[in-house]
């Protein structure tokens, strides 16, 4: 085959590789609902949502905490180097759409003493080999698109592997914020455990003196006392609680043991979210993205299997030169050069193929459930915390108008108490009532922000136009 001949034959190859075997990814469509329950079908908002939406509750206690998670939490560190093998599989996968060229040269130095005792005609003394070349990896040609399949799966789960690492962070912010309000919910019940503590404890020694003068039976002193004692169970249950919860939140600041302070949990914004969103906004949410890349991934490896019933043509060769002096290894070398295309054909695998592209199109199968779930899931934990928000605002209105009612009717209680017209069995009862309503209060202030960091979640968190992951490209080396 001269030079030509063979020049041509690369390129009709080159040129038939332009298709790919297997199928080519389509998006499936799944069936959705426009909008979310209980909303106005008329009135939608698409709007942007800021990518660091924690800000929305002004509390910058909060913020640096979720800064200095972002920055030390063990989860995404690994998160990342998950990215960054990825990465690196990606490099390798593109890396074989390239001839892969070495070049090698070589000194080789012999000598010869005593020649003609051996009996044979040798060269006397020293004779030096130069050698330089250029050689040709073996390089598949992609006449059926094998490689490129590989590369688009490769690809693929680079960008789904990009995708959960931005759902990890998601989940990491949401749940540092849910736990710092918690700590704010709890150190406010603690707080007010301390009112009712020293509340009971008024209530001992006034019922003391009053027993001292005979003014009340044992069994009421008795009963304040077993009060004041729940009192303190109380309390020390709540500080329990926070330890706890403290532990957790370190965890996920990725810091040894410290106690936690924050803001009191009044004086947290609850941020407004418009009523009425549109079902679009879920195509932000980066999981779907995720499970998204895991179907195209799943897709191409079916062309991949395929390829397998086609031939596998390589290609191998080497240019050099060679001189036996250094001189004429510039000037006049001998030059060297070979070329070794190979074919290699499937006649029989007994079965092996076939089962390899089943398993693929189950593997592909199986992704496509799991995407159209990850929209499912989407739609009802948003339609649950939109759900979930507005009741609690409800529950707000209600609970606060109880606790003002109720703190009201302790103060007039105390007094009618200590001037003796009522038992103490009837202030017991308001001050119970009042205690319940307060720490009620709390949870539910509680709920609702916890509710609107869901709903935050449940939408994706925060985005804008270019908070998708940067794409790789097809060229080695780099995204």
């Amino acid at each position: 085959m001269n030079n030509t001949s063979l020049s041509l034959s690369i390129l009709t190859a080159f040129l038939l590789g332009g298709c790919a075997i297997g199928p080519d990814y389509i998006r499936p469509n799944v069936a959705v609902p426009e909008n979310f329950l209980d909303q106005d079908k008329n009135k939608t908002v698409q709007q942007s949502i800021n990518i660091q939406w924690w800000k929305s509750f002004h509390d910058e206690s909060l913020n640096h905490a979720i800064e200095e998670a972002l920055r030390t939490n063990y989860d995404l560190q690994s998160s990342q180097a998950s990215v960054d093998a990825l990465l690196g599989k990606f490099d390798q996968a593109k890396s074989y759409l390239y001839p892969q060229i070495n070049a090698s040269a070589s000194l080789d130095r012999k000598a010869v003493d005593n020649a003609s005792n051996g009996g044979y005609q040798l060269r006397e003394g020293i004779t030096s080999t130069y050698a330089g070349s250029l050689s040709l990896a073996s390089y598949e040609i992609d006449l059926f698109g094998k490689v490129r399949r590989a590369n688009e799966s490769a690809r693929a789960a680079l960008l789904s592997s990009e995708y959960s690492s931005q759902t990890l962070q998601l989940s990491v912010v949401s749940n540092v914020a849910a736990s710092y309000i918690k700590l704010s919910s709890l150190q406010g019940q603690i707080d007010l455990a301390k009112e009712n503590l020293m509340l009971t404890d008024e209530i001992v020694k006034l019922n003391e003196l009053k027993y001292k003068h005979g003014v009340i039976a044992e069994p009421v002193l008795l009963q304040s006392l077993s009060e004041h004692e729940s009192a303190k169970a109380t309390l020390s249950q709540l500080e329990a609680s926070k330890i706890t919860e403290e532990s957790s939140y370190n965890l996920l600041l990725g810091r040894n043991p410290t106690s936690v302070s924050t803001s009191v949990l009044g004086t947290i914004t609850i941020p407004e979210i418009p009523a009425n969103l549109s079902a679009n906004l879920l195509n932000k949410r980066p999981d779907i993205a995720a499970a998204e890349q895991n179907l195209i991934a799943a897709n191409a490896r079916i062309g991949v299997a395929r390829a397998a019933y086609f031939p596998s043509i390589k290609l191998t060769g080497m240019l050099g030169v060679q001189s036996l002096e250094l001189s004429s290894f510039v000037s006049n070398p001998a030059r060297i050069w070979e070329i070794a295309p190979a074919i290699s054909i499937p006649i029989f695998s007994a079965g092996r193929i076939e089962g390899e592209i089943k398993s693929a199109e189950a593997d592909r199968n199986q992704s496509l459930a799991a995407y159209k779930k990850s929209i499912i899931s989407a739609f009802n934990d948003t339609d649950n915390a939109l759900g979930q928000t507005a009741k609690a605002k409800e529950q707000i209105t209600y609970q606060t108008a109880r606790s003002n009612a109720i703190q009201k009717a302790l103060m007039q209680s105390k007094l009618r108490y200590q001037v003796g017209t009522i038992t103490y069995s009837d202030m017991l009862l308001v001050q119970q009532q009042w205690l319940q309503a307060s720490q009620q209060l709390l949870i539910t202030k509680q709920n609702l922000l916890i509710a609107t960091i869901s709903l935050y979640k449940a939408l994706g968190g925060g985005w804008s136009e270019d908070q998708t992951p940067p794409l790789p490209n097809l060229l080695p080396a780099g995204r």
